[in-house]
């Protein structure tokens, strides 16, 4: 009988061992140059969206019946596809660790002469060049005061209507997706990096695309059937496969954000598959999350289904590390639901902490909650910090107590 359980937990180790082993692949796969950080820049989201369909196909994931995998939209994106020069003088700096582009930013090529404005001398310079020949840069790095730093946060973005502007920052810099373009670029600038100079050198291009076509996976693992009669429901599992993609030279990976969540589901996939639930289990990849949960807006817009029939939507969005705890958005507005997975965790002792958080409108599960469907968004804590910047590597990304979480989520849907 010993030499049976120690069988037993010996073939359970190895099977979560299997899928921490798959997740990794999918993390390094998918932050890999080839993917060129899966945003709009190199065909980077199709390529990824192409990855997930081939996984989903290779471990017998079919579409949603009467439609395909691909759900094709559009949307408008600013990108910077060609190399970027920025310079103090005769000092080149490194895109993505020097520096930003505010991502609506236009194009600027050629030097230009220095106007700095900062909190001692802003009521005395004129914010408005108009030799064509000046750049204006704004440090206010020693202010404090978040009004204040947003009031010429907002000038250094208007600048950006009549000449090219930088912005100082001295804390951390984080990059976006840009839906619109000003006619001059604007730099953000670290603190550590910038120093007063004479001219700054720029060699920035951008490239508006009004109408990018973008597409989500769209996966579906059948119930077990309990009868003829026997109404089927669904649980949703999303995450978003897009990120950030590149600026210039400078690639987003976005390990932790998402392609840890992404491989969360493919790994939830291959369990359900062997394991179908008493629910239907429908996979959503999004894409266009970044750009303003453009993907799942559309998804919601245009169903496969009845969204009544949903039973419960877990989305999951930043996975890369719960060495800590998970937190869950929406946990405050369904308390049940909340108490239950707590009370599954503290019998399981899967994590060390399960927190809850209120409603939020910043991932994938926003337009399924405004639509009644009870949503939760679950993402990791620890020691994993790295968020919209080029450290967010596979490497950087350990996958804290990946398998707990998932064994945690599975039991929830068990028990609804």
């Amino acid at each position: 009988m010993k030499q049976f359980l120690l069988l037993i937990l010996i073939c359970t180790q190895a099977n979560l061992f299997a899928q921490k082993e798959y997740a990794k692949s999918i993390l390094d796969t998918l932050c890999s140059d080839y993917f060129a950080g899966r945003g709009y820049i190199n065909d980077g989201v199709e390529k990824s969206a192409d990855f997930i369909v081939s996984e989903l196909k290779n471990m017998g994931v079919s579409p949603f019946p009467n439609q395909n995998y691909i759900q094709n939209y559009r949307f408008g994106v600013n990108t910077f596809p060609y190399d970027l020069i920025v310079k103090l003088n005769d000092s080149i700096l490194i895109a993505g660790e020097d520096y930003l582009l505010n991502a609506n930013s236009g194009t600027a090529q050629g030097d230009f002469n220095v106007i700095e404005i900062n909190s001692a001398n802003y009521l005395n310079v004129d914010t408005q060049p108009h030799d064509g020949n000046s750049i204006v840069v704004f440090d206010f790095t020693d202010l404090e005061n978040k009004d204040s730093l947003s009031y010429f946060y907002n000038l250094a973005i208007k600048t950006a209507q009549i000449a090219p502007s930088v912005w100082v920052q001295k804390t951390k810099m984080m990059y976006s997706v840009g839906r619109r373009h000003y006619p001059y670029p604007m730099i953000v600038i670290d603190k550590k990096s910038y120093f007063n100079c004479q001219t700054i050198s720029l060699k920035i291009n951008n490239k508006y695309i009004p109408k990018y076509g973008s597409q989500n996976v769209i996966g579906y693992i059948p119930p077990i059937k309990k009868g003829l009669f026997h109404p089927e429901k669904y649980i949703v599992l999303s995450a978003h496969f897009d990120h950030l993609g590149k600026m210039g030279q400078a690639i987003f990976p976005g390990a932790n954000d998402n392609a840890s969540g992404v491989a969360m589901l493919l790994s939830m996939a291959k369990y359900y598959v062997k394991n179908p639930s008493k629910y239907g289990i429908v996979l959503c990849f999004f894409s266009g999350e970044e750009a303003g949960l453009e993907g799942s807006r559309y998804f919601v817009d245009h169903p496969y289904f009845k969204l009544k029939k949903v039973k419960f939507v877990l989305n999951i969005d930043i996975m890369g590390g719960a060495s800590e705890n998970i937190t869950v958005v929406n946990g405050t507005k369904h308390t049940k639901a909340f108490d239950k997975l707590v009370d599954i965790n503290t019998s399981k002792n899967y994590i060390p902490a399960v927190k809850k958080r209120g409603a939020t409108a910043n991932s994938d599960h926003y337009f399924f909650s405004q639509m009644g469907v009870p949503a939760f968004f679950i993402y990791s804590g620890g020691v994993v910090k790295n968020y919209h910047d080029i450290y967010d590597t596979a490497e950087n990304t350990p996958l804290n107590k990946f398998d707990e979480v998932q064994s945690l989520l599975v039991d929830f849907i068990s028990s609804l």
